[in-house]
């Protein structure tokens, strides 16, 4: 083998763990924006099951139906329409989807066998390229949807804050 045909062998394998690497990086980051939408999901049914207790409290209790009732009835609702459109960006973050992955049928042993290996290393860097490729469409996809959801959050939160102040000044 030439000292040409080695630095061309080694040039491609560098290449090739570089973008394993990356693939590995990206990967994980896919993992991670999954992870932290199943993290804001568990804060939402936190909300859902406290605002559906004092919901009940408040709506089947006796006293008096005064504006402040009907005022603390709207919130409650626009808490449950927010309620419900953080988590449908959620799920639609965690939603299961077919991910990119290298091939490793036929084709790939036939590289591997036909070959030499300067040339399976550059061809094999290119297919995974195409993969990370993907899996940052995927990963653009998820923090569109992350975004939306934490906007929403914290707009739900401040009507949930403001909903069980006014509860409690109505209660008094």
């Amino acid at each position: 083998m030439s000292n040409n045909e080695e630095l061309d062998k080694d040039s491609y394998k560098a290449l090739f763990e570089y973008q394993t690497k990356q693939l590995d990086l990206i990967k994980s980051r896919y993992a991670r924006l999954e992870d932290k939408a199943s993290k804001y999901l568990t804060y939402i049914s936190l909300i859902i099951a406290a605002l559906s207790i004092f919901s009940k409290e408040y709506l089947f209790g006796t006293h008096v139906k005064g504006v402040l009732y009907y005022i603390v009835v709207l919130l409650i609702i626009l808490n449950f329409f927010s309620l419900s459109a953080i988590a449908r960006f959620l799920f639609q973050a965690i939603r299961v989807e077919s991910v990119a992955k290298l091939d490793t049928g036929e084709q790939t042993i036939k590289l591997f066998v036909e070959h030499e290996l300067s040339h399976v290393y550059f061809n094999l860097s290119k297919r995974i390229i195409e993969v990370i490729e993907l899996y940052e469409i995927g990963c653009k996809v998820k923090v569109v949807y992350l975004k939306r959801a934490f906007s929403e959050i914290k707009f739900c939160g401040i009507m949930f804050i403001l909903t069980v102040i006014l509860i409690v000044i109505d209660s008094m």
